[in-house]
């Protein structure tokens, strides 16, 4: 039962003895007004009486209800007063924080002037921050369009300086059979191997007597006049590749973007022959030219290593 309804309770309590009280009273000097006259009135009377004693009857009845919940009504009461004094204790302490939480606010509101101080210099440095923004914006933009500008070169130089890397080693096996062979041609000048040397150097690492790239790609005279000094020399440096260094199945491809030509050489067999008792590796190329899109030439071309290091097509 809440504290609002024990109220309720107690009010209605009290009026309803109040009530009884007047009630009584009222029927007392009725019932001596009445027994004055009861001579001539007595059945009026008893009828009032009976009256009477029928409307006090639900009223003490009622008046004894609320006597059986004034009990709990003053239990509730007790409990309640025993809450107060922790009540009263918590507000206390809300009451003691308060001053710090003022003291607080008051450091928080000193500190405000300040920090709007340097907002203001930070927004004061906005529009020459933008500015120097749109500065280095604007060199982006130039370094963007310069880098791009030499991006078609980048894939150029990359192929050359790949070109330059592979005919490295080709370079330093001609060097050192040249190396022998100057050494061969020292030693035996006198029996006229003088002119083999020179042959050899000439053709090195192809000692076919002609045009090492006649060799590798089959083509006459007339064909090869539609390739550049630089389509050959492309053409060498990869078949050397291949032949001094390459795996079987291992495709090189060159290009030179100047006269439109490309081709494709894929090694496509490495074998050990015997000869004289001797063991002879051979090696088998594929070759592929285009110029300007339309196939040039295509052909496989078998190659042998001789004594000397050269490579000898073998027909």
């Amino acid at each position: 039962m809440t504290e609002r309804t024990r109220s309720q309770a107690q009010v209605a309590a009290s009026f309803l003895m109040a009530l009884s009280i007047f009630a009584l009273s009222a029927a007392l000097i009725y019932f001596a007004y009445v027994l004055s006259r009861v001579g001539v009135h007595l059945p009026d009377i008893l009828d009032s009486v009976n009256q009477t004693r029928e409307r006090v009857e639900p009223v003490l009845d009622e008046v004894s209800e609320i006597r059986k919940l004034v009990p709990d009504i003053l239990h509730e009461v007790e409990q309640t007063r025993l809450l107060v004094p922790p009540i009263l204790e918590e507000v206390e302490q809300t009451r003691q924080q308060i001053p710090p939480i003022l003291e607080q606010v008051e450091r928080t509101g000193q500190q405000i002037p300040p920090i709007l101080k340097e907002v203001e210099a930070v927004r004061k440095e906005v529009p020459s921050i933008l500015k120097s923004a749109d500065k280095a914006s604007d060199a982006v933009v130039t370094a963007s369009k310069e880098i791009e500008a030499t991006r078609p070169l980048i894939q150029d130089v990359v192929k050359e300086i790949e070109t330059t890397r592979e005919s490295i080693p080709p370079m330093l096996d001609r060097a050192e059979g040249m190396i022998d062979k100057a050494k061969e041609a020292g030693q035996e000048a006198s029996s006229g191997a003088v002119t083999g040397f020179f042959k050899g150097l000439i053709t090195t690492p192809f000692t076919l007597v002609g045009d090492a790239t006649t060799s590798i790609t089959g083509m006459s005279d007339e064909e090869l006049q539609q390739l550049t000094q630089k389509d050959r020399d492309l053409i060498e440096v990869a078949a050397l590749y291949l032949l001094n260094n390459g795996k079987e199945g291992d495709i090189k491809q060159v290009s030179n973007p100047d006269s439109g030509f490309t081709s494709t050489m894929k090694l496509l067999s490495i074998d050990i022959e015997e000869e004289d008792f001797t063991e002879i590796e051979c090696r088998i190329l594929q070759y592929e030219g285009y110029k300007d899109g339309s196939l040039l030439k295509t052909v496989n071309r078998s190659f042998c290593k001789e004594e000397g290091g050269g490579w000898d097509l073998d027909l």
